[in-house]
């Protein structure tokens, strides 16, 4: 596994902390995701993007030790910003192996969508599509899968200025403090739920090359840290386990190992 380059802090500990734990778990990024949303109106830019970076690394290797307790035999897997050359394009993977032989096995594209969702939630799916089409053109029968990680809701502006009195801590009354209020994301979430369901599911390397061998979506209440029992639907393919079972056994199916 790669190791992170030295980044600033961002003064949140549940983030800071992310950095000196020897394996992250979903729950290990969840708590420090849902700090993350709560307290980005007081960060500034700087704390955010530093924030940004270590959970979207956070996440990777959480994906990275759940993968390897379902595949003991996976090779080198890389978890961080990895240059891949697709069909298209050069691109960076978030998690990937590549093997002497076979080339490229295994390529994630993590896209955590912790703030300003209505702007984001679109360009990032496209960004996952994007990515599998540009890989599986050169490497068919690469595992390619892709994560969005979205808060249950976002800070927007307050059409009325809500009293302080509403607020349940010291970080919501900061964010009342500037004009924000909670919008719910849950109405987008099932839209891309939607569109996500059928871009996932590719079985063999004959497959188009556009769908992914497997897609989660990671929502969360960012006020109790805990995933959504119900969006998406189990069943559905895209939750978190559902997830990590689907690229194991593809990636087992194609490789033997």
């Amino acid at each position: 596994m790669a190791r992170s380059p030295q980044l600033g802090v961002t003064g949140i500990t549940d983030l800071d902390n992310l950095r000196t734990l020897l394996s992250v778990s979903l729950a290990d990024y969840l708590t420090a995701a849902s700090t993350y949303v709560r307290e980005s109106p007081a960060l500034n830019a700087s704390q955010k993007k530093v924030g940004q970076i270590l959970l979207s690394q956070a996440l990777g290797r959480a994906l990275h030790c759940e993968l390897s307790l379902q595949l003991p035999g996976i090779g080198n897997v890389i978890v961080g910003e990895r240059m891949v050359g697709g069909a298209l394009r050069t691109v960076n993977a978030d998690v990937s192996e590549i093997h002497p032989t076979d080339g490229l096995r295994l390529a994630v594209e993590i896209k955590p969508v912790n703030l300003a969702v209505g702007r984001a939630i679109w360009n990032r799916f496209g960004d996952i599509r994007t990515f599998a089409v540009n890989l599986h053109l050169k490497f068919p029968f690469a595992v390619v899968g892709g994560v969005l990680a979205i808060p249950s809701y976002e800070w927007a502006a307050a059409r009325q200025q809500a009293p302080p009195s509403e607020a349940d801590n010291q970080a919501e009354l900061q964010a009342i403090g500037q004009g924000l209020i909670k919008k719910p994301t849950e109405g987008l979430v099932r839209k891309a739920i939607a569109r996500l369901v059928r871009a996932g599911g590719r079985r063999t390397e004959g497959d188009a090359p556009h769908l992914l061998e497997a897609i989660a979506v990671v929502f969360y209440d960012p006020d109790t840290g805990l995933l959504s029992p119900d969006i998406p639907p189990p069943g559905s393919r895209l939750r978190w386990d559902e997830f990590v079972t689907d690229l194991a056994r593809a990636y087992e199916a194609r490789f033997e190992v």
